[in-house]
């Protein structure tokens, strides 16, 4: 390696190390991989305050010699899910307890949790997502008093995190934030269906997007939407569709179901024709990240999502994409817009994702001094810096991070909560309306109609199991 080319290695990992406050165990492991000399590697930890190691702190008798496993969904941002490692390292290290993640699909997230709950053994932290907490709190270790701690030294959590994730005012689980959702488009093709000045004109309803999205496909390249059993782009895509149309789960009342409405059965009759005329028809099978590749193959023009294909295609292009397929989109060629309006309005459904502990784990008094840890505005704010804005916090504490505000195309993921509403709208967040969520309820509905042509059967069938949920 050149004199050049190591002192340019060492200052990037010198900006690399201080944007992600990489721990000195973390600076060390990427000055091995980029070959530094001993020399760049002392230069590089005298410049992120790491010249000597930090002696050794005595662990706590409790958790001396612990273990402990940490269930988490598989990161769609990797540098992340690397910079998550390195917390763990570094907090297992100082307390000597080993720390194991699993990162595993989305979709099996709630499986794994569930078997764990019915077996009485397995992970000890669990990731949990909108609205989850209601589903498992009998089986989560009560966390009022750091759940509150944080909110009180980060100026509270935002209403919509706070009532996706306490449950009736208690805390099981820390709120982290959420995946914000937006479409993300590539301007030239829909300059070449016919849409002037795509950064600012991508369609604002329903169907103006039908519209453009028949055009798109004549062109070969379709809206992507999932609709699998998957709990991040169906249901995404599906509530708003449902909100937009005037129905509901249920009223006011939380027990009056109003999904089967006259205005409801129109738009989903309008779905159900666009969905042959405008998508990409193997959306059916997607999960959460089938859109990604369809997308950032170059097979599809639109679809709703989070920042993760614009955030990839950026680390493509700086040669660093990690994907298994190669990524063929220029992020330049890459914009976003919020959910289109329907004849009711514009609306999406937002809920924070949060971590709990199992009553099951052996490890508990480990587990909390860890998530205490983690979530504290030290530690939580540069893992939200590492997802570079892909999840959008819980509260204000972090709203002016850079990473949110100074990318104009990622600005409508942070202008979501303008619009948004609880899963269980009109009525409260409760585990009726997360039992209407795991078993995927609404966007099923969607899956159904698509797949039958029978618009009203399938909203008719999915109201009779919003009864049995909500009348029982």
């Amino acid at each position: 390696m050149s004199n050049d080319h190591a002192q340019s290695q060492a200052q990037n990992l010198i900006r690399e190390a201080t944007r992600l406050r990489y721990s000195r165990r973390g600076v060390l492991k990427r000055a091995t991989a980029l070959g530094l000399s001993a020399p760049a590697l002392a230069g590089v930890l005298g410049a992120t305050g790491h010249a000597a190691a930090a002696p050794a702190r005595r662990a706590p008798a409790f958790i001396r010699q612990r273990q402990l496993s940490v269930l988490a969904g598989s990161y769609f941002v990797q540098d992340a899910q690397g910079f998550f490692q390195q917390q763990v390292d570094e907090w297992g290290g100082q307390n000597n307890v080993q720390i194991t993640p699993d990162y595993i699909n989305w979709p099996d997230i709630q499986t794994r949790i569930a078997a764990a709950v019915e077996g009485g053994s397995g992970p000890d932290i669990v990731e949990l997502r909108p609205p989850w907490p209601y589903l498992y709190y009998e089986n989560l270790v009560p966390l009022d008093d750091v759940a509150n701690a944080l909110s009180e030294s980060m100026g509270g959590f935002y209403p919509w995190a706070v009532d996706t994730t306490a449950v009736d005012g208690k805390w099981f689980s820390i709120p982290v934030g959420t995946s914000s959702a937006a479409f993300a488009y590539r301007i030239s093709y829909l300059e070449q269906a016919g849409v002037a000045d795509p950064k600012n004109n991508f369609p604002k309803t329903w169907e103006e997007l039908f519209a453009v999205g028949a055009r798109l496909k004549e062109m070969g390249k379709p809206i992507g939407q999932a609709f699998s059993r998957s709990p991040g782009d169906p249901p995404g895509f599906a509530y708003s569709y449902m909100w937009s149309h005037g129905a509901m789960e249920v009223q006011e009342d939380g027990k009056t179901v109003a999904f089967n409405t006259p205005e409801f059965v129109a738009g989903m009759e309008r779905f159900v024709e666009a969905w042959g005329t405008s998508f990409d028809e193997a959306g059916l099978s997607w999960d959460d990240t089938a859109n990604n590749r369809a997308f950032l193959s170059d097979q599809i023009a639109t679809t709703l999502n989070g920042s993760s294909i614009y955030l990839t295609a950026q680390k493509a292009k700086a040669g660093a994409a990690g994907t298994d397929y190669p990524v063929l989109v220029d992020p330049a060629d890459i914009w976003h817009a919020p959910h289109p309006s329907g004849p009711t309005g514009q609306f999406m459904s937002l809920g924070s994702w949060s971590y709990g502990i199992l009553t099951s784990s052996e490890n508990q008094d480990a587990a909390k001094e860890f998530l205490a840890w983690w979530t504290s505005k030290e530690h939580l704010q540069p893992w939200l810096e590492a997802q570079d804005g892909y999840i959008i916090p819980a509260t204000a504490a972090f709203a002016e991070l850079p990473i949110y505000t100074e990318d104009p195309s990622l600005a409508p993921f942070v202008q979501v909560a303008n619009f948004a509403r609880n899963a269980g709208f009109a009525g409260p967040t409760n585990q009726k309306a997360a039992e209407v969520s795991a078993r995927y309820v609404v966007s099923d509905t969607f899956a159904q109609a698509i797949q039958s042509g029978d618009a009203a059967g399938a909203i008719a069938r999915g109201a009779q199991q919003l009864e049995r949920i909500y009348g029982s």
